[in-house]
């Protein structure tokens, strides 16, 4: 007699939870978002990856994951080979938290079809909000400009990372963090 597998939904739903629809609603719940930012080094330049469709590549984040796990699992999905993974930023968007990870993976031999585009990176400037108050809104290109500052600053301050993006000094200097350009 034949061994049954479980129901592809039931080993889905194993994996990553159950739906957000069967989650007890209530009005403090806050809906999380996990925004992955795949930035890369090509013959020098930087480049990131973002959906075909869409501004950048979130997914949901459940309450039970750690978010640098689920985003080395959406890593996979592509298949994109990650050598840093760090979260730069947090942001309120439309009802719900936006939690960022910069992801600095090898430049990708191929994609899967209709799934990500290779963006050369650009300069942008950073959302700026009130003493008091975020700003009313925060692009993805300041997101992403944000994120690379953040990696100029780790790649000089954090040996780890010191290590691992060895050879992209010279492709984040012009991305100095804000508290080094003050001293300058």
């Amino acid at each position: 007699m034949a061994r049954r597998s479980k129901p592809p939904l039931a080993s889905l739903i194993e994996a990553i939870g159950p739906p957000i629809s069967s989650t007890a609603w209530s009005p403090k719940f806050t809906a999380q978002t996990l925004e992955v930012l795949p930035v890369g080094l090509s013959d020098g330049a930087l480049f990131w990856m973002k959906p075909l469709h869409a501004d950048s590549l979130r997914v949901g984040l459940p309450p039970s994951a750690t978010p640098a796990d689920v985003v080395l699992d959406v890593l996979k999905w592509y298949p994109l080979a990650p050598v840093v993974v760090h979260s730069t930023s947090w942001r309120h968007e439309e009802g719900r938290i936006i939690l960022t990870y910069v992801a600095v993976v090898q430049k990708p031999t191929r994609l899967p079809p209709d799934s990500l585009a290779i963006t050369p990176v650009k300069r942008a400037e950073l959302a700026r909000g009130e003493a008091m108050a975020a700003p009313k809104t925060i692009g993805v290109d300041a997101v992403l400009e944000h994120a690379l500052r953040h990696l100029s600053w780790l790649v000089r301050d954090d040996p780890a990372v010191m290590q691992a993006l060895a050879g992209w000094s010279e492709a984040l200097a012009d991305f100095q963090p804000e508290p080094f350009r003050a001293l300058a």
